[in-house]
Parts: structure tokens; C-alpha cells; sequence
């Protein structure tokens, strides 16, 4: 929802007619409130999207570790967990991560 249409939203529902209605001292401590709210909201989101990527990150690492095992097991007709150490060795060698 954009601001446009929760702007609308609250005049259909009377928000700021009683927002106005407050006394002083009232209204602005419920403004300081939704800031509050509403800096604590995108805090949990911008650590949501973080946590989001960093398991995005950790992944797509898998899979290349898990395809450079595969190659190397085909290669030296090892079995796939000795080639997973391999991997990753080799992985984290060439300056990943």
C-alpha cells in the first residue's frame, strides 16, 4: 500500500478527524509512537532481507561445492563425501569466501 492509498484508507476510517480531535500533547505522543513503530518495523525487515541474502549466499555455495565434488569424483572414480572435502578446499583456495 503507498502512501496515497493510506492516506485515503485513514480518511475513510476517520483516523485524522480523530487525530485532530486529540489534544496537543496526546497527538504528538501518538506521532512519536508510529516513528517509533514504524523504525522498528524496517529494522526487522532490513535483518529479514539480510538473513534472506546470506542464505541466498550460502546456497549457491553448496551448489558450487557440490559441483566441483561431482567433477572431482567422476575425475579420480572417488566416492562423493571424499570428494566434497576436496571441494571445498578447493573452493575456499581459490579466494571465496
Amino acid at each position: 500500500m503507498n502512501r496515497k492509498e493510506r492516506r485515503n484508507m485513514s480518511k475513510k476510517l476517520g483516523i485524522m478527524q480523530f487525530q485532530q480531535k486529540l489534544p496537543r500533547d496526546k497527538r504528538f505522543n501518538l506521532m512519536y509512537e508510529n516513528i517509533v513503530e514504524g523504525k522498528k518495523m524496517q529494522k526487522e525487515y532490513a535483518e529479514e532481507i539480510r538473513k534472506q541474502i546470506d542464505t541466498q549466499i550460502e546456497d549457491k555455495t553448496s551448489e558450487i561445492i557440490t559441483h566441483f565434488a561431482e567433477d572431482i569424483a567422476k575425475r579420480k572414480k572417488i566416492p562423493i563425501i571424499d570428494a566434497m572435502k576436496e571441494a571445498e578446499q578447493e573452493y575456499y583456495k581459490m579466494g571465496k569466501k
